[in-house]
C-alpha cells in the first residue's frame, strides 16, 4: 500500500514536470498572440473585416526587421479600402446641391462702371451740344478768310473759345484781351465776333460796346460806368433765365476812364455769384502796342510777346492783373497782307484788281523792315481811304 503511494506520488511529479516543460515551450509573446487571437474569433464577423484591414495596414507599415533589412510587403496589404465620397441622402428627402458662394462686389462693380460710363458719354454729349450751338468751326473758317497775317492770334482766340464754350458750368469768367497796333484788324474783328454770335444766340444777348460812341466824353465817366454796371447785370440776369452765355464786346478799351475799368475789374472777380461766372468779355485795345511792335521786330513773332505786354498794362490799371483775362497780342501786318487787303477791297467797290496797280499802291504805304521783311506801320487802314480815291 505504501508502495502504491510512492508510486502516484512520483506519477503527479512527473506530469508537474511535463506541464512545466510544455508550458516553457510558449514564449510570452506566443501566448499574447493566442490571447489576441482568442478574443479576435469571439468578436462579430464585420468587426473581423475592419480590424484585419487596419491590422495589415499596421503590419505592412511596420515590416521592418531589427537589423534593418525591409521585408517585401504583401500585396493583401496594399489594397487599401477608398473612402466613398458620395454624399447620401435619405430617400424621402429631396437632393439639393450645394451653392456656391458668390461674390456681392462683382454686381456693384458692374453697376458703378455703367454709372461712370453713362456719366462721361452726357458730358461728351453735352460738348458736342455746346460746340455745335455755337458753331466755332464755322466762325473759325470765316476769321481765317477774313482777318490778314493774325493766324497765330487767331488760333489762341479759337482755343480759348473752344475751351469755355465747351460747358455751361466755370468757376471764372472768360475775358480775352487783343491788343495791336494801329490797322491790323482788331474793329474788323470785333464786328466780325458779334455778327456770328448774333446768329448763334439771342441777338439781345449779344452787346458791342463802342467807348468812343457811348462814352465819349471824359467827364461823364463815371456816369458811362454806372450805365455799363447796369446794362451787364441785366444781361446776365436775362442770360440766366435762357440758360446761355451772353457775350460783351468793347471795343476802343485804350479810351476808357478808371471808373469804366474799375467796373470791368469787379465783374472779373471770381467772388461772384453763378451767373456772373458764365460771361465772355472781348476787349479790343492798342494799349501796349509799342512793346508788341518792338517784340515783333526783334522776333519776326508774337510768341512771348506776352510777358512784356502784361507788365506794361500793370502800369495802367489793374484789370489786367485779373486770373481770368488772357491776352492776345496781335501781329504787324506784313506788306503781302496789305496787298491782300486792296484786292479785297477794290474787289468790293467794283474795281478791276490790277495787280500791277495793287503793288503800286502798297508801296505808297510805310513801313518797318527788320530781317528781311517789311511790316506796314500803318497796316490796312489806310487802304479804304487809298481806294475810295481811285
Amino acid at each position: 500500500m505504501a508502495d502504491t503511494d510512492c508510486e502516484g506520488v512520483a506519477m503527479d511529479a512527473a506530469l508537474k514536470d511535463a506541464a512545466s516543460q510544455r508550458t516553457a515551450l510558449f514564449s510570452p509573446q506566443l501566448k499574447a498572440m493566442i490571447r489576441i487571437k482568442k478574443k479576435y474569433l469571439r468578436r462579430p464577423k464585420t468587426e473581423r473585416g475592419s480590424n484585419s484591414g487596419r491590422l495589415g495596414h499596421s503590419i505592412g507599415s511596420d515590416n521592418v526587421i531589427s537589423d534593418g533589412t525591409l521585408h517585401n510587403k504583401n500585396p493583401q496589404t496594399k489594397r487599401l479600402k477608398r473612402r466613398n465620397t458620395r454624399v447620401l441622402f435619405p430617400n424621402d428627402t429631396l437632393m439639393f446641391k450645394p451653392k456656391k458662394e458668390s461674390n456681392r462686389a462683382k454686381p456693384f462693380l458692374i453697376l458703378f462702371s455703367v454709372i461712370v460710363f453713362l456719366q462721361v458719354y452726357n458730358a461728351i454729349e453735352n460738348l458736342d451740344d455746346h460746340v455745335l450751338k455755337y458753331d466755332l468751326e464755322g466762325l473759325e473758317r470765316m476769321l481765317h478768310r477774313e482777318m490778314f497775317g493774325q493766324r497765330e492770334a487767331l488760333d489762341k482766340l479759337m482755343d480759348h473759345l473752344n475751351d469755355y464754350l465747351s460747358t455751361y458750368a466755370h468757376q471764372q469768367p472768360l475775358a480775352l484781351s487783343l491788343h495791336g497796333a494801329s490797322g491790323v484788324g482788331k474793329s474788323h474783328l470785333g464786328r466780325l465776333l458779334a455778327r456770328h454770335f448774333r446768329s448763334m444766340v439771342d441777338d439781345k444777348l449779344v452787346v458791342q460796346y463802342f467807348t468812343k460812341h457811348h462814352c465819349p466824353l471824359q467827364q461823364e465817366a463815371q456816369q458811362c460806368a454806372s450805365e455799363l454796371a447796369k446794362r451787364i447785370v441785366d444781361l446776365v440776369t436775362r442770360a440766366e433765365e435762357e440758360e446761355q452765355i451772353p457775350f460783351f464786346i468793347l471795343d476802343g478799351v485804350e479810351l476808357m476812364q478808371p471808373p469804366l475799368l474799375d467796373v470791368l475789374q469787379t465783374f472779373l472777380e471770381s467772388d461772384q455769384t453763378n451767373e456772373f461766372l458764365n460771361v465772355v468779355y472781348i476787349f479790343l485795345s492798342s494799349l501796349g502796342q509799342s512793346e508788341i511792335t518792338a517784340h515783333i521786330l526783334q522776333n519776326a513773332s508774337t510768341t512771348g510777346a506776352k510777358k512784356p505786354l502784361r507788365n506794361a498794362l500793370s502800369l495802367i490799371h489793374p484789370l489786367w492783373m485779373q486770373s481770368a483775362v488772357e491776352l492776345i497780342p496781335l501781329s504787324l501786318l506784313e506788306r503781302e497782307h496789305v496787298i491782300q487787303c486792296f484786292l479785297e477791297e477794290m474787289t468790293l467797290e467794283g474795281f478791276y484788281p490790277d495787280q500791277t496797280h495793287v503793288e503800286r499802291l502798297a508801296d505808297e504805304l510805310a513801313y518797318h523792315r527788320a530781317a528781311g521783311r517789311q511790316y506796314a506801320k500803318t497796316g490796312c487802314k489806310q487802304v479804304v481811304g487809298k481806294v475810295n480815291l481811285l
